[in-house]
């Protein structure tokens, strides 16, 4: 079983024109963190929204599940409308639930995610309930028995969560599991950077970004240069795997770099592209497939999310 732990999140989505972007003050395809008062803001302010079960990790283990792969997810949310209704759409899918209930009266986290013409997302996350995940919040069982633990970078942002990740981590290494990390954002690398790198150097077997998030994490001018340096500064990592966007993949595994085309779509809403990239490929790790197949499933994950909207694609994956 894949184990993800992350921000356990309830999406709310709008369309909107490109104006609103500056209307609202909004970082356009950027995450930001807002409190409470900010959230019913943006909320006030999508007339139509359309609500589904988020989170970026909780996203990958849903369409590991929807590939034919076994994965549970650990998150944390509130006992109210939105936590009962993310709880329900994780057993739903296929998942298995190991989220928990905090117990003060905080709201379950949420995403207000804004999408212009051109397929960005924007979003604004109030993490409510999430950001209270702690060690004592961990199924230890469940992610002994794991064979890959994989973790989202925002959970370093509290210090709860990140005591949880760091735990984790080592109950897996201990029983014999690989860790695998997403860098999840710009914002959280450069607020990171540092920890980052020692956690990558001596806990971490798999690393999933973008091209920002990694040139933002070894600090070089280009990709390439990023490239080189995470192979001399990172001999313990197993597998860089890095998106170009329209560009496609690179995957560094054993010194070499493995380069793959992007699946051609129609970009809707590019929510969630890179959630179900590290899925596909995910999936393709635990069924031992070649580096080639499991990034044909990943190009093809993405393809298939961001033709249409939300994270919980209605077609038939093919």
């Amino acid at each position: 079983m894949i184990i993800c732990i992350g921000n356990a999140l309830v999406d709310s989505l709008q369309t909107i024109e490109e104006e609103v972007i500056e209307k609202l003050s909004l970082n356009k395809a950027r995450m930001t963190l807002v409190d409470k008062e900010r959230s019913n803001y943006l909320l006030d302010n999508m007339p139509n929204p359309t609500y589904a079960a988020g989170g970026s990790a909780a996203n990958t283990a849903y369409w590991i599940s929807q590939l034919g792969g076994s994965a549970g997810f650990i998150g944390k949310v509130s006992d109210d409308k939105l936590g009962n209704q993310f709880k329900n759409s994780i057993s739903d899918s296929g998942l298995k639930d190991l989220t928990v209930f905090e117990s003060d009266d905080k709201q379950t986290g949420l995403c207000a995610i804004f999408i212009t013409p051109d397929g960005e997302r924007t979003m604004n996350t109030y993490l409510g309930a999430g950001e209270y995940l702690s060690k004592e919040d961990l199924n230890e069982k469940e992610i002994e028995k794991g064979q890959i633990l994989y973790m989202e970078g925002y959970l370093w942002d509290k210090p709860s969560s990140k005591d949880a990740f760091l735990h984790a981590s080592s109950i897996n290494i201990d029983s014999g599991g690989k860790n695998a990390i997403t860098l999840s954002d710009v914002f959280c690398v450069e607020a990171h950077r540092e920890s980052f790198i020692d956690l990558i150097k001596e806990n971490i077997h798999y690393v999933f970004c973008n091209e920002d998030e990694l040139n933002s994490l070894t600090l070089q001018s280009s990709t390439n240069e990023s490239f080189k340096y995470f192979e001399e500064k990172f001999p313990k990592v197993k597998e860089l795997i890095c998106t170009l966007g329209s560009e496609g993949a690179v995957i560094l595994k054993n010194g070499e770099r493995h380069s793959f085309e992007a699946t051609e779509t129609r970009v809707v809403d590019k929510t969630g592209a890179g959630d179900f990239f590290a899925a596909g490929y995910l999936y393709g790790l635990q069924k031992d497939l070649s580096v080639d197949k499991s990034a044909n499933f990943a190009n093809k994950s993405a393809a298939h999310v961001i033709s249409e909207i939300g994270v919980r694609p209605k077609r038939k994956f093919n």
